[in-house]
């Protein structure tokens, strides 16, 4: 029973860490260019924010 209260309690504390650390995190601009709107260029952005402001801005170029 300790062992699973610990366990939730590290799980807990590791959540609000990253959540923490995202909310302050201000995304990088990428450019949008033919190479910068690949599938496999937008896949290795790690951010997930960053990711998707990527795409956006890559479809609303292809308009």
């Amino acid at each position: 029973m300790k062992l699973n209260a610990v366990l939730l309690a590290v799980a807990a504390v590791a959540l609000v860490f990253t959540g923490y650390k995202e909310l302050n995190r201000k995304p990088q601009p990428h450019p949008v260019n033919d190479g910068a709107c690949t599938q496999e260029a937008i896949k290795n952005i790690d951010n997930i924010t960053e990711r998707a402001i990527q795409s956006s801005r890559c479809a609303q170029r292809d308009k």
